[in-house]
């Protein structure tokens, strides 16, 4: 897909969860891109405009386009939050390989001649707060078009008020049957009754059956991407087989 740079509109502004604020805006008919890929986004403000990366929240199957963020009182931030409902901006994209590889996941992967598992690969997304937002496009993708291997999410947050989009992930294990997710809680209350504690290689062994034979897409502050990778590699993953999408600032 070729990047291209237009103009949109903002449409709605969706609290999710804490700080987190989805930015919604008209889609042009000729703005294509794949889930879980980014753009670029130029605001209006004085004395010059403002601009920022951002992951698309949306799928290619929405008639919108979405992105989802923390309000963190920087300038761009605040400035964005500012913005009335029908201010245009600038955007460029898409950008990014963060995206499902149709000959990968879901096609049956051979190994030394045989299948592995007897079907389709399975696909893991491991992923901390924030970064969650391209793995929301490519679930959404998933449950809209039907193109859905088995699937696993694993997704870390501080608390449980603070897991984003959890409604949604929630209906779409309802609506795909070989999809499950697993919310980490590294604080978690006492009526907490889900994982506690943080994404490690022990807790992704007990999740995991044959680590091996899996695709990993893993999306979260560069700390946890790497320790993540580490840990799947030490478990025997190829590093081929682990996509990354690494958010600065999030530490």
């Amino acid at each position: 897909m070729t990047s291209t740079i237009f103009e949109t509109r903002l449409t709605h502004k969706i609290p999710r969860v804490g700080d987190i604020v989805s930015f919604r805006f008209s889609r042009p008919d000729r703005y294509e891109y794949a889930a879980g890929q980014w753009h670029v986004v130029t605001i209006p403000a004085d004395p010059e405009p403002l601009t920022h990366h951002f992951t698309h929240s949306s799928s290619p199957t929405e008639p919108h386009l979405e992105f989802t963020t923390r309000l963190r009182g920087t300038a761009f931030k605040n400035r964005l939050d500012a913005l009335p409902l029908g201010t245009a901006v600038e955007m460029e994209g898409p950008f990014g390989s963060f995206t499902m590889d149709a000959a990968t996941p879901l096609n049956p992967v051979s190994t030394g001649g045989a299948t592995v598992g007897g079907g389709p690969r399975q696909l893991v997304f491991i992923t901390g707060g924030i970064g969650i937002t391209p793995v929301r496009s490519i679930l959404r993708w998933q449950a809209d078009s039907g193109m859905a291997p088995p699937t696993l999410l694993i997704y870390a947050n501080s608390s449980e008020q603070t897991i984003a989009f959890r409604d949604e992930i929630d209906h779409v294990a309802e609506t795909l049957p070989d999809f499950r997710a697993v919310y980490v809680v590294s604080r978690p209350s006492p009526a907490w009754i889900g994982r506690a504690g943080h994404i490690d290689a022990d807790l992704l062994a007990e999740e995991l059956n044959g680590l091996a034979a899996a695709t990993y897409y893993v999306s979260g502050p560069p700390s946890m991407v790497q320790a993540i990778r580490e840990a799947l590699m030490s478990r025997g993953v190829d590093r081929g087989c682990i996509k990354t999408e690494l958010f600065e600032g999030y530490d």
